[in-house]
Formats: C-alpha cells, sequence, structure tokens
C-alpha cells in the first residue's frame, strides 16, 4: 500500500493561554508572507493567481454545506470570528479575542476595530448575533443547527462585544465557530449577481457563469495590508485531467481535488508541488425511508457484502485507509478498532441476514446514485454493484455531474449513493451531522436521529477523557445495529501548484477542505 507524503507545516502555532476561570486566545497570525522587499525584485511579480477549480459552487445558503467548492470559496470571501491557522489552530479572525467562563457556559468575544464587509458595510456584533441566531432555526438547514441551537442567549452590549451563553457546555464550540460555513454574513449575504458577500480576504468582482469566478483583495479585510496576491482568477474545470494538464502546461498556477491517478505525473513535474493528505470518510448512504434498504437486517447484510480494502484500493489506489465504523479518524484518540472491523466481508453473514428480511434467494433491486466528476466515486459504484450480486442484491448505477448527485441526495432520489458523512473539524463532535439535521446530500435520506440524539449532545458538551470515549463507544454500539450508513475509510485530498506559491499551507483531515484560508497569507514569488 502506498503511504502518504504529508509535507511539514511552516506556520507557527498561536498558543492558548489557560486561566483559573477563564481561557483567552490571544491576537496573533496576521500573514505568512515574507518580504517582499528581499533582493528588491519582488515586488515587480504579477500576484494574480490562476486556479483550475474543480466545481462551480451551486449556491451559498448560509451555514449549509453545499460541498467542498462552496467550502474552499467562502474560505476567501467570508470570515467568521475564528477561523484555521496553518496548523490546523483555532486562530483569531473577526474576533481579536475570547474568553471563556470557569463553567464553560459563557463565551464573550471581542471583535476588532472598524471592521466592514466587502460591500462597505460596517461589521458589527449586531451582525455576529443575527448569522447566529440564523444558524440556529432548523428550517434553515445549517450544517452546524444543532450547535447553534445550544446557544442559550447572545447579547451585544455594544457593536465590538459579543456573549454567548450556552445551554449546555459545549467541548468543540471554538472549531465550530472557526468553521467557513459559519461565517458572518450581511442582512443580504449573497448580491444580485449571485455571489457571497463576506469579510474576508478577498471578494468576487466578476462572475462568469459556468466558466470562472475573479477575485480580488478586499481593502475592508481587517488585515488587508498582509494580504499580498491582489487577484485570484478561478476557472471552473470539472473534469480532473484538464486540470492537470492544465497546471503541467502552466495554464494555471493552482488545482484542488488532484486525483491519485495524477499524483506521480505531479510528483515527477519540475516546478510543481504536490501536496497531500488524509481527507474525508466516504461512505455508502442509503435512503432509509423505503423498500428493502429501510430494514435494517437489510443494511447489515449490504455492510457485510462490502469488500473495504477493494473500495479503498480503486477509490485511493492505496493512499487512504480502509476502515468502517464511526467515521472517526485513525489518528483520534476516540477511534474504535473493534468496532471498525466489525464488518469485514462475510458474504455468508450477509445472505444469512437476508434472509432473516424475508429475502432468502436477494431478488432486491435498487438504484446506486454516483458522480462522474470526481475520481473514485463511480469506480467504487461498480465495486459496490459486484459485491451487492454476490448476495443477490442488482444495483443499477445512475450517474452525472456532482450537482446532480446533490439535487438528488438533497431530496432522497435514490436507493444508495456513493458519498460520505460531513465533517468540518478536528473533534469526534464532527460526526453529528452525519446524524442531525435537515435533508441534504451528506446525510443518509430518513436517518432515524432519535436513536443518536441525545448521545451525540452528551459527546459534544463532555470534556474529553474516559468518559468521552465511553460516550462514542455507545454510538458506535447503536450505528453497528443501526447501519444508517455504511463506512469504507478514509481517502486522500491533495492540491497541487506552482512551486512560485508560497505561503500555502494544507490542512488535514475533517478540516481539508478548509486550507484555502492560507491563501489570505500566499505571494507568487516569480
Amino acid at each position: 500500500m502506498n503511504t502518504l507524503n504529508i509535507r511539514p507545516r511552516r506556520g507557527a502555532r498561536l498558543g492558548v493561554v489557560a486561566g483559573a476561570t477563564a481561557l483567552v486566545l490571544g491576537l496573533g497570525l496576521t500573514g505568512c508572507a515574507g518580504d517582499s522587499s528581499a533582493g528588491g525584485t519582488d515586488a515587480a511579480v504579477d500576484q494574480t493567481l490562476t486556479i483550475g477549480f474543480s466545481a462551480e459552487p451551486p449556491g451559498f445558503k448560509t451555514g449549509v454545506d453545499q460541498g467542498s467548492a462552496n467550502r474552499q470559496l467562502i474560505t476567501l470571501v467570508r470570515r467568521g470570528l475564528l477561523s484555521y491557522g496553518p496548523d490546523g489552530d483555532v486562530v483569531p479572525a473577526l474576533a481579536s479575542d475570547y474568553e471563556v467562563s470557569e463553567d464553560g457556559l459563557t463565551y464573550t468575544f471581542t471583535l476588532r476595530d472598524g471592521l466592514a464587509f466587502s460591500n462597505g458595510d460596517p461589521l458589527t456584533a449586531a451582525d455576529v448575533k443575527r448569522t447566529y441566531e440564523y444558524l440556529a432555526v432548523p428550517e434553515n438547514g445549517a450544517a452546524d443547527q444543532t450547535s447553534f441551537a445550544n446557544i442559550a442567549a447572545i447579547e451585544a452590549p455594544d457593536d465590538t462585544t459579543v456573549v454567548l451563553t450556552l445551554a449546555e457546555p459545549q467541548t468543540a464550540l471554538p472549531k465550530i465557530i472557526a468553521n467557513p460555513l459559519n461565517a458572518i454574513v450581511p442582512e443580504e449575504p449573497v448580491d444580485a449577481n449571485g455571489v457571497p458577500v463576506g469579510a474576508g480576504p478577498f471578494m468576487v468582482t466578476d462572475y462568469k457563469k459556468g466558466v470562472s469566478y475573479t477575485l480580488e483583495a478586499d481593502p475592508n479585510y481587517y488585515e488587508a495590508d498582509s494580504v499580498e496576491l491582489e487577484e485570484i482568477e478561478m476557472i471552473f474545470m470539472a473534469d480532473a485531467q484538464t486540470r492537470v494538464k492544465a497546471l503541467v502546461s502552466g495554464q494555471v498556477q493552482f488545482i484542488d481535488y488532484v486525483p491519485a491517478t495524477d499524483y506521480a505525473t505531479i510528483e515527477k513535474t519540475n516546478g510543481v508541488t504536490l501536496d497531500t493528505a488524509h481527507g474525508l470518510y466516504g461512505a455508502l448512504q442509503f435512503n432509509l425511508t423505503e423498500g428493502p434498504v429501510a430494514i435494517p437486517e437489510v443494511r447489515q447484510a449490504i455492510a457485510y457484502a462490502l469488500d473495504l480494502d477493494a473500495l479503498n484500493e480503486v477509490g485511493t489506489l492505496g493512499y487512504g485507509t480502509a476502515s468502517g465504523g464511526l467515521p472517526i479518524s485513525e489518528d483520534s484518540e476516540y477511534y474504535d478498532e473493534e468496532q471498525a472491523t466489525h464488518y469485514a466481508q462475510d458474504l455468508d453473514k450477509a445472505k444469512e441476514l437476508l434472509a432473516e428480511a424475508g429475502f432468502p434467494d436477494g431478488g432486491i433491486d435498487l438504484t446506486l446514485l454516483t458522480n462522474s466528476q470526481y475520481f473514485g466515486h463511480s469506480e467504487r459504484a461498480q465495486v459496490v454493484k459486484s459485491d451487492l450480486e454476490k448476495i443477490g442484491i442488482t444495483a443499477e448505477i445512475e450517474t452525472g455531474d456532482y450537482a446532480n448527485l446533490i439535487a438528488k441526495g438533497n431530496n432522497g432520489s435514490y436507493d444508495l449513493m456513493i458519498g460520505g458523512p460531513p465533517a468540518a473539524i478536528n473533534d469526534p463532535s464532527s460526526i453529528t451531522g452525519a446524524f442531525i439535521g435537515g435533508p441534504t446530500f451528506v446525510r443518509s435520506f430518513g436517518i432515524n436521529q432519535d436513536l443518536y440524539a441525545e448521545l451525540l449532545d452528551k459527546g459534544a458538551q463532555t470534556p474529553d477523557g474516559p468518559e468521552r470515549a465511553e460516550i462514542y463507544h455507545e454510538l458506535g454500539e447503536i450505528y453497528l445495529e443501526d447501519v444508517p450508513f455504511v463506512t469504507w475509510g478514509q481517502g486522500t485530498a491533495a492540491y497541487a501548484y506552482t512551486d512560485a506559491l508560497e505561503g500555502f499551507e494544507m490542512l488535514n483531515g475533517p478540516i481539508v477542505y478548509s486550507s484555502m484560508y492560507s491563501l489570505a497569507g500566499a505571494r507568487l514569488t516569480e
């Protein structure tokens, strides 16, 4: 099996100072760019970065997970009270610092002076209050809705102070606030041309539907002087081979979603850097509302039928990891190896379960939704189809572009779907989005949320340690019985870019698609 070449992080860590009654996050981490006057030549370098971007974002609904393309653009044009630094640590953003009460229930944020959105409107504590209240409403579909619903009161005593009072302690709240989906937005978060408005280092100045975005440095950004990239041309290139060829030929300087099939090619290309890291979990998702898949024994049978090693091999060429159970990284102290290997492939057991469910000879016909836009999705669909045939289940593959998968996934127009649970923070509570919330393509359709809600809430509230580990173990046992989706392990994620780009830092695991945060401190050197 191949191993990931995860590049060392160059950015400095921002420390968190803990006191007896308060935790204070100090100022720091402005820009990562070097001295542009070094050698007297860098000032003349054109600071326009051209990106071959894997997908056109389908929209910008505040707080809603609309795919990685959406998330990556949001990291450029919006900011929350906090964000992620180059090492994945939570760092100050719109808030210069914050304090946490000793009981963990009150967070007091101090906003920077003179904040403004890219449209020139002032950004005050009232905008934070309005945004967070919106994110807490279930009907608005925010990915972290349950976390914001845990805020019992939001006070804005003046323009630069926000006080959050929680109903229950929430261990990972700073990481949730740093999630780019939870950035602070103005009253009109999307302009008349359909582009997002925010308070980030860049702003969209031109949008050609189906073609590109043009972004320029936002003069209203709170650290505008540290942003050296003057312009970003983001050209939509859905085809992976087109992106790779464009990078190798010099047509673009940066690409996302590098397929594993092209790692070797890019590594051999002079003047180009390949950056890889562990990515998100993949999963076979279910429509749990009707048909045979609504029966738990059928879902258990499907879990026993799948060859996780084969799914890892075809999806990541062996760079990823094969792992079942809850979608918690193998690097986490909350990873449970016994649960992760519970559904090792066992075709006889799968057939026994089908017989218990009333299908002794199989005879089940299902649709299997995937997409042809990203490497590994169609390939995994073929493995799933082949494995299910061995136990008498016929899966008809339906494919299309990623937008088609999102639309059909959101309304449950499938029996089975190649997808994956959402995750946006390096904390076990990040699995909450896989079980709780409104209809979305990143969550199995019709999941029985009552099975998980109480323990997930408890896990989010409990400090790290053995008690918290036991909560997630209990959740894992319920998952193995219910099987609302079947995980097959972590994939890989990769960016590639010209060696002339300095300051880009790739993040790892659940926050990998927040990596473009670091472009705020990047620069071109030639």
